[in-house]
């Protein structure tokens, strides 16, 4: 099967999305370039292209947040909200939430993507900083896997975290497309790359790394079954040992302190929402906030509400909700794999980051749930076909 077609379209298309998922990580100066250029892809678009289920949902589960961010926005700029989010801030966020997605889906259904040259060109990607992540991990002098939260491997990445949450992503990706018959070669290269990024996962010392890639396993794998459910029984109570194990060998410092600034975190962002629980404190307003804890909240749920209130809470949760139960009811493979994908990148946000100032996971948000929605295509067409 070729890569992506034969046409220049196809090819300049799957080095585009290349270039995009290997500089997210990074956050290189190609990922901005990139980016626009998926902004301007939009432009292709033709008048069916809007009238696909891609469309109205992607639309629909990126207005139920945005649009909140958006209004709030403009009236902390009225009320004179000091630290309101500028105008240029709003307008960059639409773009790369809004823009970049939307490009993404037009690209698929104009027929210069597809799935899978999509998904050949994430994993590509991905690879590059797996492989990273490996050479990181074999020259660090005296590295071992007990070592846990002592090695902190990055790869190419400048922080340990967000190269893990990369990391369970390829893992559950891999994991998701080794369920199905495969020829020799890719499933061994698949499998090489599903236990490279398993290792990023642990030699990053990242907790939340590894609650990501479970809960991208549980989708793809859920225990529907006595045999499955022991096997989960099972694998928990090996990684608790292992976790108790390593725990035991670990200066507590370097994870009892990192549990009680989480405490405090949520203690402090908590009380700001609850002085500005409809209006919001703005993007990015948190570090300028008297008495802040670190530099954010670490939490995609309390960011929204602290940056835009509460309402645009309510429809980042009524988002997400509508995209996985679309995705649960399509049926189609890819649709169950976008679900698992979806489920682990709600987890990573949940644990880390923010959607709104994180530049690392606005770019997996974004593609994530743009190809999620073009899944559901796959429903249509073979509905239609039938």
């Amino acid at each position: 099967m070729n890569l992506a077609g034969t046409t220049r379209a196809s090819l300049a298309a799957f080095f585009l999305l290349f270039v995009f998922a290997v500089s997210l990580p990074p956050k290189w100066a190609t990922l901005h370039v990139a980016g626009l250029v998926l902004v301007f892809s939009a432009g292709f678009a033709r008048r069916e292209d809007w009238r696909t289920p891609a469309m109205h949902t992607f639309l629909l589960c990126t207005g139920l947040w945005l649009i909140p961010v958006l209004l709030t926005g403009g009236l902390q700029h009225a009320a004179g909200v000091a630290t309101a989010t500028s105008w240029t801030g709003l307008l960059v966020l639409t773009l790369r939430m809004l823009g970049i997605g939307l490009g993404l889906i037009v690209l698929v259904q104009r027929g210069w993507l597809t799935l899978y040259s999509a998904t050949v060109a994430l994993l590509c990607a991905l690879a590059i900083h797996a492989g990273a992540g490996l050479i990181d991990f074999l020259t660090t002098p005296d590295a071992s896997l007990v070592d846990w939260r002592e090695l902190r491997i990055r790869g190419l990445v400048f922080n340990p975290n967000p190269f893990a949450m990369f990391m369970a992503l390829t893992a559950t990706l891999c994991a998701g497309l080794l369920r199905h018959p495969l020829r020799r070669p890719t499933f061994w290269a698949l499998g090489a790359l599903l236990i490279t990024a398993l290792l990023g996962v642990w030699v990053s010392g990242s907790r939340g790394a590894l609650l990501t890639a479970a809960a991208g396993f549980a989708v793809l794998f859920p225990p529907v079954s006595r045999k499955r459910l022991l096997v989960y029984l099972g694998c928990g109570v090996l990684l608790a040992a292992v976790y108790l194990y390593v725990a035991a060998h670990t200066p507590p410092s370097l994870y009892s302190s990192s549990d009680s600034e989480r405490v405090r975190i949520i203690a402090y962002t908590l009380e700001k929402i609850r002085q500005s629980p409809w209006l919001g404190w703005g993007i990015g307003a948190y570090e300028h906030l008297p008495g802040h804890v670190v530099n954010a909240p670490h939490n995609m749920w309390l960011d929204l509400a602290l940056s835009s209130g509460l309402m645009a809470l309510a429809g980042a949760l009524a988002s997400t909700a509508l995209l996985a139960y679309r995705l649960y009811r399509c049926g189609h493979p890819a649709a169950h794999l976008a679900l698992a994908v979806l489920a682990a990148c709600v987890v990573a946000g949940t644990f880390e980051y923010s959607i709104l100032d994180s530049t690392h996971f606005r770019g997996v948000w974004v593609t994530v749930t743009a190809i999620a929605c073009y899944t559901l295509n796959e429903r249509a067409l073979r509905t239609n076909a039938s």
